[in-house]
């Protein structure tokens, strides 16, 4: 009985973080990444997993997530016209470079580093986000060579993150004044490509690199998180996606950035138990 009653908490556990993270990848692009991570995390660790596999699952598992999460995030910006294809076109082919570098990368370091640079990344985001103001002056064109530097880096930095990019290229695309809701309808459609080859890279290298051999799982993608998660993350998504639409530019930002910054102080806290 008591099993029953753990898995069950679990299955409400995970449904109530997919709403918020679902919600939070329509609104903010894919952003989502950095709720449903911490979110498996903590999921994970309840369930007994291995403490070495813990950070790797959570982020192998997020990708799978995102994967259909972006879909529906990506089809309804794309609707609405805030996507900037040309960016798309020339970052694509680097951003796919960057996720097999940045899977080789995750699937050969720990837990322990792994949530420091989970911790870096969310606390450097979330100060741009909380005080970087909103450009007024005419976007910018990014030079083509950049375009191919920002889809490489991209593609990395979000594997050992378990992000669908928004965290990088969003902040990115502020510098060149683009509006934010172009920037997030942009890296929503990144988010597809992200996900997708980051969810085959992390079952590869959990399964042949890291040779992992986790409950309901295969390599670094848990099965009971994706298929728990992703109902609710999908119907989610759009109803986030859709009320971009209605909230001032400057509220997105803060809420992402305090939402951001929360993350990382209780990740390093986390890290410290692997130390």
């Amino acid at each position: 009985m008591d099993i029953i009653s753990q898995n069950i908490n679990l299955i409400l556990t995970l449904i109530i973080f997919g709403c918020l993270s679902g919600f939070l990848a329509g609104l903010l692009g894919a952003g989502g990444g950095m709720i449903i991570v911490p979110a498996l995390f903590y999921a994970f660790k309840i369930l007994g997993y291995s403490p070495d596999a813990l950070m790797h699952l959570a982020v192998g598992t997020s990708l799978a997530i995102i994967f259909p999460t972006s879909l529906i995030s990506s089809y309804t910006h794309y609707k609405l016209g805030n996507v900037d294809l040309n960016l798309l076109k020339y970052s694509g082919i680097f951003l796919a470079i960057g996720i097999i570098f940045g899977a080789i990368f995750t699937s050969n370091i720990n837990t322990q580093k792994l949530l420091i640079i989970f911790s870096f990344f969310a606390f450097v985001s979330s100060m741009i986000f909380l005080f970087q103001k909103e450009g007024k002056n005419k976007k910018k064109e990014i030079p083509r060579i950049l375009k191919f530097l920002y889809g490489f880096i991209t593609g990395f930095i979000s594997i050992p993150i378990g992000i669908g990019g928004a965290s990088v290229m969003v902040p990115i695309m502020k510098i060149y004044n683009y509006s934010i809701k172009v920037a997030i309808g942009t890296t929503a459609h990144l988010g597809i490509i992200i996900s997708f080859l980051g969810l085959i890279s992390m079952m590869i290298g959990g399964k042949y690199i890291a040779e992992i051999d986790e409950p309901h799982s295969i390599g670094f993608v848990n099965l009971i998180g994706f298929f728990v998660f992703v109902p609710v993350t999908t119907v989610m998504a759009s109803i986030g996606a859709k009320l971009v639409y209605k909230i001032k530019k400057e509220y997105l930002n803060k809420t992402f950035g305090i939402i951001l910054l929360i993350i990382s102080v209780r990740s390093i806290y986390e890290s410290l138990n692997f130390s």
